[in-house]
């Protein structure tokens, strides 16, 4: 018996010897955000690290200096190619876990390369499909690099937390990679990407030009065709039909002139098909709230509610047509029509069911439920 308890007491260390595969959290570098590109027939990976020790601001302490941005760079006729050539530099073993962001060159897209780095990326179990998925057609490390105010990591830009931004202003919803993969193998609906883009001559520190980053546009990508990009300005109609749009600014002019600033938040929206002599038609009903921000000129609530569903109407149509001229159909009004009667939308659907009339009539419902100091005639 004392044989069997002094075999158990020798065998106990091996059971109790921890992760011997693990490593130490001061013996790894964090990537916190990729950039993909594609050039010559290779691909071309920028990794950003952060010193994490550096990310955390007390309260009330301002950073002495900004903290330091690392941007690698890899390149091979392979993702995982060009990963290894980022590892033969890499002073300490690389961590992919803590990805908040992949970044898209302009390129990469338009070489249709977006599925094959999706399936690299799938092996790469470390990666979120939780992360935000950008493109540009910058640089990538300067996109990388560009840090926001007072000395902040790059944890604090739209890059990484895009959704501060989104809440003031909804011009453009951010997408998580998980979101783009579902919306890109959908048969009926079109996915795009945010664009990113660094602007050098808006914001100043201590009179020394910073570089920022804003939305500069989208990019439509589905499943492996590239269509286009559109600009913000051809996309002003989008967030009235995005369940996801908090607040937006709405300027309203009469004859060239500035009448009023509004601020809508929360539209709804309901779009409602119908097929006719195998054409797909679309009536759309859109309800928004929204506040006076400034006034301009002695105008009726009345006027001024409608000036505010012309210029939404007005903004909705423009979005359509010039999204239409490009065979994109930007309000996924085939989705609606594939939801509501399939048999039908197979039956008309050539790539698109739409057509140059499709969107018929557009219903907007615009209701001032705040006027701040403004006093408006009824």
């Amino acid at each position: 018996m004392n044989a069997y308890k002094f075999t158990a007491v020798l065998l106990l260390p091996f059971f109790l010897t921890g992760c011997w595969s693990k490593y130490e959290v001061q013996n790894m570098n964090y990537v916190t955000a990729v950039g993909i590109d594609y050039a010559d027939g290779q691909y071309i990976i920028y990794a950003q690290l952060l010193d994490f020790s550096t990310v955390a601001k007390l309260e009330g302490q301002q950073k002495a200096e900004q903290p330091p941005v690392w941007i690698g760079r890899g390149k091979g006729i392979s993702f995982t190619e060009a990963a290894n050539d980022l590892y033969s530099t890499s002073q300490q073993r690389l961590n992919w876990g803590q990805i908040s962001a992949i970044l898209f060159s302009e390129r990469l897209l338009k070489e249709r390369k977006v599925g094959e780095v999706l399936e690299l990326i799938d092996r790469y179990r470390e990666i979120r499909y939780l992360a935000w998925v950008f493109s540009t057609r910058d640089p990538l490390d300067e996109v990388l690099i560009a840090t926001p105010f007072f000395r902040l990591s790059p944890k604090a830009s739209i890059l990484h937390n895009p959704e501060q931004n989104y809440r003031q202003r909804s011009i453009l919803a951010p997408i998580r990679l998980q979101r783009f993969v579902m919306d890109s193998n959908e048969k009926a609906k079109t996915s795009y990407i945010p664009e990113l883009s660094v602007r050098k001559d808006q914001w100043k520190e201590n009179q020394k030009p910073h570089e920022l980053l804003r939305y500069s546009g989208i990019q439509i990508y589905d499943k492996d065709k590239y269509y286009a990009r559109m600009s913000l300005e051809e996309i002003k109609g989008l967030p009235w039909l995005n369940k996801h749009t908090i607040r937006l600014p709405v300027d309203l002019f009469s004859d060239n002139k500035l009448v009023a600033v509004l601020v809508a938040v929360k539209p709804e929206y309901d779009v409602k098909p119908r097929v006719k002599y195998d054409k797909a038609y679309f009536d759309i009903s859109v309800k928004v709230k929204a506040g006076v921000n400034e006034l301009h000129a002695d105008v009726t609530e009345q006027e001024l509610t409608q000036l505010a569903q012309k210029e939404i109407e007005h903004q909705i149509r423009q979005t359509f047509q010039t999204a239409f001229e490009k065979r994109i159909d930007i309000y996924n009004l085939g989705e609606s029509l594939f939801r509501k009667n399939p048999y039908e939308w197979k039956r008309i659907a050539s790539g698109t069911v739409l057509n140059k009339d499709s969107l018929r009539n557009i219903n907007v419902n615009v209701q001032i439920v705040y006027s701040g100091r403004y006093k408006l005639s009824p």
